[in-house]
């Protein structure tokens, strides 16, 4: 009986992870703008804009916007 609940689970897998994605305040974010400045040949990002499965996010990392990043929308304001 156990086997059958876990077969059951593996073929809806994929709704699952799908589910997390947007229930789960924790998730992946992609760098949709920014603004910098120009310090030699650096870049000192002074605002990052992400977006996420729940929406827009503005963050501050210290003069550094990556790509992709992890948001904890709990911690973001």
């Amino acid at each position: 009986m156990a086997l059958r609940g876990l077969v059951s689970l593996l073929s809806i897998w994929p709704l699952l992870l799908i589910a997390a994605f947007f229930l789960s305040p924790v998730g992946p974010h992609l760098r949709w703008q920014y603004s910098y400045q120009l310090h030699g040949v650096h870049r000192h990002y002074i605002a990052c804009e992400y977006i996420g499965s729940r929406g827009f996010v503005y963050d501050m990392r210290n003069g550094d916007c990556p790509l992709i990043t992890i948001i904890d929308r709990r911690v973001i304001k």
